[in-house]
């Protein structure tokens, strides 16, 4: 079987109304580790009601090991189509294995601008990256967030010394 034939049996799975199909087109998803399927996958976590199902996309975004899946995860951090999961996705960014470091930008603009949760979410996956932060990058997220220091509300200002610090240290030269 062709790929994209694969690609619309699998979709096909995850969009039925039966949980347990659902949850074995995630183990099949999970075996063949088809990135093209991230974003149908985002989408059932924004939507699916089944705690079950939820929690078996969750799991398998945690686990992700293909570097070129990151763009899908940031893609929906940045939509506002999926307000209500991004707090999840941001945890998936530091839960994963993959390297998040080109999208510190990304990460900021939730802490400047999320919820405490998010912020704490996006500090965190600053803070897990194994990965050097370009040193432009660095500096002009730590302009950011002391430009935006007027901006950030009281329960964040601890975390936004802390994140100054984190990128300062995790530049490269």
């Amino acid at each position: 079987m062709d790929k994209l034939k694969q690609n619309k049996l699998i979709i096909n799975k995850l969009q039925s109304k039966d949980i347990e199909e659902v949850l074995f087109a995630l183990k099949e998803l999970r075996n063949t580790g088809n990135k093209e399927l991230i974003p149908a996958v985002i989408e059932l976590l924004a939507i699916h009601k089944s705690e079950r199902v939820k929690k078996q996309i969750t799991e398998l975004l945690y686990d992700l090991k293909y570097q070129a899946a990151a763009p899908y995860i940031i893609d929906a951090i940045k939509s506002d189509n999926y307000n209500e999961i991004r707090e999840q996705l941001l945890s998936v960014c530091w839960q994963s294995r993959l390297d998040f470091s080109e999208y510190v930008p990304v990460f900021i603009h939730h802490f400047i601008n999320g919820n405490f949760n998010e912020a704490f979410e996006a500090f965190t996956v600053i803070d897990s990256m194994d990965a050097k932060i370009e040193k432009k990058l660095a500096v002009e997220s730590i302009q950011k967030l002391k430009d935006r220091l007027s901006d950030i509300a009281e329960n964040k200002k601890e975390l936004l010394v802390e994140l100054v610090h984190i990128l300062e240290n995790k530049e490269t030269k």
